[in-house]
């Protein structure tokens, strides 16, 4: 016999089962017809020769837009700076940005998730302290997890996934601003 008071059946409930976290971040393994029909190939620029072996100086141009779409089509230009999320406040992050909300029903993205921003004709994203994070997936890589506050570029044909948004980058047609 027992020295322990064992209560009847239904007495004391249960203990409760821990809950499994959520996650709230869902990367698809791959994204097969995510890629543009037809590949829009930037010209190459000319450089004229130098005059007297004096080395020729790169004027400044005309920026390079880039487009960003999702799997459903919808999209949107940068041009400059743009700020992104599910309610950008470009006060916040650049002064001077362009705001962009971006659908989100998951509620994947922060309000103020990234910057985008075209320098010397190279996309970068910034994440912007976001709770989901910003990666960059290359096409035919593994995808890269932006670190918080530092610039990365973004080459053309990748993913850029915010959060669980996933958006391919190319050039925009007749991308000259």
């Amino acid at each position: 016999m027992s020295d322990f008071i064992v209560p009847p059946p239904g007495l004391v409930p249960d203990a409760p089962q821990p809950a499994e976290p959520e996650r709230t971040v869902r990367v698809p393994d791959r994204v097969p017809e995510f890629r543009p029909a037809t590949p829009v190939v930037p010209p190459v620029p000319s450089v004229p020769p130098s005059a007297a072996g004096v080395p020729h100086v790169r004027r400044p141009g005309p920026r390079t837009a880039w487009r960003l779409r999702s799997e459903g089509g919808d999209g949107f230009t940068v041009s400059g700076r743009v700020v992104v999320g599910r309610d950008p406040r470009a006060a916040d992050a650049a002064a001077g940005a362009r705001p962009v909300a971006l659908d989100d029903p998951a509620r994947s993205l922060s309000k103020t998730h990234a910057l985008l921003e075209v320098v010397d004709d190279r996309l970068l994203a910034t994440d912007l302290g976001s709770t989901n994070g910003v990666r960059i997936w290359p096409e035919g890589e593994d995808p890269i997890e932006l670190e918080s506050g530092r610039p990365t570029s973004v080459p053309e044909g990748a993913v850029l996934l915010l959060g669980d948004v996933a958006l391919l980058v190319d050039r925009a047609p007749d991308a000259t601003v």
